[in-house]
């Protein structure tokens, strides 16, 4: 973690193994101001934790670079949010400042998409979009960050790069490195007109040395999410100068010239957010992440953290394979950690942002094979005479056998796809569930979370209702249902409803919760959010949006003859066609950070009809095998004559 760090093998050996209550494992990073080690924390009956611990260069004790390093600690240590990496602690031990971490079991997302390329696998539009959501809302909670005097910190990232957004294998998204972040509230300044962060992803009014606002790292992010559905480079060059003057000057070339099929509502999100104007961009970081949420809801995109993990443990699965050998074999958790740290990956660095330090490193590129000349089979020499019709016999028989063996693989094959289709759909149904979930319940809070909402609600019913109706983020999609209510007096009071025809919503058991709720045919994710006014007066906010099971209805209907879903009360028929075979039940693998029931799907495989070619083929060739067997006999009796 941090920018500019290079390996430095031999630093552990100057410091003691216990550094004040952590255990030292290993030195992962050095960089031009901090030393970066992996530890381990140990507490009361075997509690153990695996963290980083960043602390000043112990050459490097002068005022200055020990106020630079307690700005960035104290800055990212104030910063609490689910898609920030952690700060736990600051301390000094033996004279010596540092920080502790939270270690990300993962890769950054420059790994992600060298690994990505590497294995020819292109990062669906689902898992690129979910990413980008997690960083909007990390900095989005940066920018608006405030002091304990409520006054704005005004926070800028300044290093938005793919170095510095990490991806768990559990599909966590963590932002990471704000030590080159501009805040107000730094003791210690960065000098004018010095450049601090990655040349190759940063803003034209950033490399033109220009006072900066938080649209700087929108632009940043907009070069991330170009690249990341892409997978190419947005800005390249062959020096620091002229790659800065191609971000200043030069037009961006449309996603869609390096993508084929490239959405064009997503392309209009990433050109605005790259736009060289800083005013025509989005103004806030929230606000690229609602646009980009309603892509998702628009294009039906399943994104969930579950799609994520997936995603990573398919690019990463020798790392792994590895880490659950290692667990079965009883070694210990930091030596597999650093054994991963340390083993080299050998990509192919396509992402290497340029100007920095950070990745100041060379690489050769490895020339293709030549294709390997194809072999001359030399076909036998023809038996002659009547040998030929005998040997024609044999092979027209084989083949009448080997249609037959061929026809019964195909069709054991075709069962055993159909039964292994009924996961597939189960790992489809938790990916809706657990995308309709987190979608709505995202829905949910960011229009909780608005001011002029937080005032109405202590106001009257037409002032509620005026706001609601008159601001577009209330706005319902569709199958969309927005309920605002006052809760006073222990009692609960509807203010507002939108629709206005739409069913009432079932009261929350709690003030924050989301539920899923069966209405016979379909389902329904409903978010409830509270809204605290500065009075005694409070509310909430209920958002409910039907999730569309048609996409899992067909695949049901083609690989099974009857399938249901069962756990939310009355069963759901997803395909009813008649049948006396008992179904096969299967768990639905949702997450279980939203407390639902267990879930399972209950269906019986379709069954295997025969193939319509096997009974002609298979006849065909019996019948060539007698009569070649005929001609050689017919050819004998003439020879013998």
């Amino acid at each position: 973690m941090g920018g500019g760090e290079t390996d430095l093998p031999g630093s552990l050996s100057r410091l003691p193994e216990q550094f004040g209550k952590y255990s030292l494992l290993g030195h992962l990073a050095t960089g031009g101001m901090a030393e970066v080690y992996l530890a381990r924390q140990a507490g009361l009956h075997g509690f153990e934790k695996i963290v980083v611990i960043k602390r000043v260069r112990p050459e490097m004790t002068d005022r200055e670079t020990t106020e630079l390093f307690l700005d960035e600690a104290r800055l990212v240590a104030s910063l609490e949010h689910s898609n920030i990496a952690q700060v736990y602690e600051i301390g000094m031990v033996s004279d010596s400042y540092f920080f502790v971490m939270e270690y990300v079991h993962g890769a950054d997302l420059r790994q992600v998409m060298e690994a990505s390329l590497r294995r020819e696998k292109r990062i669906s539009l689902a898992d690129a979009v979910y990413v980008m959501i997690g960083v909007c809302a990390a900095l989005h909670y940066a920018h608006e960050k405030r002091d304990s005097d409520g006054n704005p910190l005004d926070i800028i990232h300044r290093d938005v790069s793919p170095s510095n957004v990490l991806l768990s294998h559990d599909g966590a998204v963590k932002v990471c490195d704000f030590g080159i972040a501009k805040a107000a509230n730094r003791q210690t300044e960065t000098n004018r007109g010095v450049l601090k962060g990655k040349f190759s992803y940063m803003s034209p009014e950033q490399c033109r040395s220009e006072e900066i606002d938080r649209r700087s790292d929108i632009f940043a992010i907009g070069i991330l999410l170009y690249e990341l559905t892409t997978l190419s480079r947005l800005f390249n060059a062959p020096s620091d100068f002229e790659l800065l003057r191609t971000i200043v000057e030069e037009p961006v070339p449309p996603p869609s010239t390096r993508a084929a099929d490239y959405p064009p509502e997503l392309e209009r999100i990433v050109l605005r957010a790259l736009s060289r104007q800083r005013e025509d961009r989005y103004a806030t970081a929230q606000e690229m992440q609602l646009e980009l949420e309603a892509f998702a809801r628009e294009h039906k995109l399943a994104m969930s953290s579950v799609s994520l993990a997936k995603l990573m443990n398919g690019l990463f699965e020798k790392r792994m394979q590895a880490w659950q050998k290692s667990q079965q074999s009883g070694k210990r958790l930091e030596d597999h950690l650093l054994e991963t740290v340390r083993r080299p990956s050998g990509a192919l660095p396509v992402f290497l942002p340029l100007g920095s330090e950070e990745y100041d490193v060379s690489v050769e590129a490895t020339p293709r094979r030549r294709s390997q000349p194809i072999a001359t089979v030399t076909p036998p020499a023809k038996p002659r005479g009547g040998w030929i019709w005998i040997l024609c016999a044999i092979l027209a028989g084989a083949l009448a056998g080997g249609v037959t063996v061929a026809a019964g693989y195909l069709q054991d094959g075709q069962q055993k796809a159909n039964a292994k289709e009924l996961d597939a759909i189960a790992e489809r149904i938790a990916t809706t569930l657990d995308g309709g979930l987190r979608t709505v319940q995202m829905r949910a809070q960011s229009i909780a979370n608005t001011p002029m909402l937080r005032a109405a609600i202590e106001t009257d019913q037409a002032t509620v209702s005026d706001v609601v109706q008159n601001e577009f983020a209330f706005s319902p999609s569709k199958g969309e249902t927005i309920e605002v209510f006052r809760i006073e007096g222990g009692g609960m009071t509807s203010l507002v409803r939108l629709p206005k025809d739409a069913p009432a919503i079932p009261p929350p058991k709690s003030g924050q919760e989301t539920r899923v709720e069966n209405r016979g045919a379909d389902l329904v994710v409903i978010a409830t959010e509270p809204i605290g006014g500065a009075k005694a007066v409070s509310g909430g906010l209920t958002v409910a949006r039907a999730i569309d099971l048609g996409v899992i209805r067909q695949a049901a209907a083609k690989a099974t003859t009857r399938a249901s879903l069962q756990g939310l009360g009355q069963e759901i028929q997803l395909a009813d066609k008649p049948t006396a075979v008992a179904p096969t039940a299967v768990s639905i693998p949702i997450s279980a950070e939203w407390g639902i029931a267990p879930l399972k799907l209950a269906a019986v495989p379709a069954a295997v009809e025969p193939l319509p070619w096997v009974a002609p083929v298979r006849y065909a060739c019996a019948g060539a095998a007698g009569l070649f067997f005929l001609l050689y006999l017919v050819g004998l009796r003439r020879s013998r004559s």
